[in-house]
């Protein structure tokens, strides 16, 4: 028997051409952004009350973290510059979410977030996870765009 397997995604852009008080970030300033929101995800993820790394070297890291009354463990992997895939495999729970940085048909810089789940979500909270990666996926967008400006 094949599980059940749910996915979701959400793109944003990441400038906005006639926003010319906005910080313009580069794709660099994404992917520190990134693998800093992968140590502390905390100012992008309120949901997330604790984060500590228990490991971490040049391909990723190991991080319990402490979510709406749950705690477990991620394995975090970088794809350099480009992707940062957070791994949740325990016996209550299977997933992986995906933070790319990529460019749209016009070459301009975009994030994405998606997530595969190993089970299946009921229609209304399927729509609260979707409204959620696009809330997260914002807000991430807003604290690396807020640390370049700093």
């Amino acid at each position: 028997m094949t599980a059940t397997v749910t996915r979701i995604e959400y793109t944003l852009p990441v400038n906005d051409p006639v926003a010319e008080d906005q910080v313009q970030l580069s794709r660099d300033d994404l992917w520190t952004g990134l693998v800093a929101k992968a140590a502390d995800p905390r100012p992008c993820v309120p949901a997330i009350t604790e984060c500590t790394v228990v490991s971490e070297g040049p391909q990723g890291l190991v991080r319990e973290i402490a979510r709406a009354g749950d705690r477990f463990r991620e394995v975090v992997v970088f794809d350099l510059g480009h992707r940062v895939s957070f791994r949740r495999a325990d016996e209550r729970e299977v997933w992986t979410i995906d933070n790319v940085i990529d460019e749209d048909a016009t070459g301009a810089l975009v994030l994405t977030f998606s997530g595969e789940f190993e089970r299946e979500f009921g229609a209304s909270r399927l729509a609260a996870m979707r409204t959620a990666m696009a809330e997260t996926a914002a807000r991430t967008l807003a604290v690396i765009r807020a640390g370049a400006a700093a």
